[in-house]
């Protein structure tokens, strides 16, 4: 995963993944294990992980209801959301039909 240390990033691409956690958060640190094989399969980094502490505003604008959330952003808006890590099957679904 590659790390954002700040939203300005986020319309540098016209699509972009990208996983939103909190540092003390258990189940993050799972999610993120599950994102890093996903990823793996694709044979390249591509998911952005940002701190949600740093996304404040546009986490309420996105209607990020909790963490951990992998959210796909097409030209600065969410398009769709994953909070349900179940598996890194779950989690490879979701990035390959969305």
């Amino acid at each position: 995963m590659i790390t954002l240390k700040h939203n300005g990033e986020l319309n540098t691409e016209r699509t972009k993944w990208i996983y939103l956690y909190t540092p003390l958060c258990g189940t993050c640190q799972l999610a993120r294990t599950f994102i890093e094989l996903a990823e793996k399969a694709y044979g390249e980094s591509f998911i952005y992980e940002l701190d949600l502490n740093y996304l404040k505003n546009d986490a309420q604008l996105w209607g990020i209801e909790s963490v951990p959330c992998l959210v796909k952003i097409v030209e600065g808006k969410p398009i769709k959301k994953l909070y349900a890590f179940e598996s890194v099957s779950n989690v490879f679904e979701f990035i390959s039909t969305h």
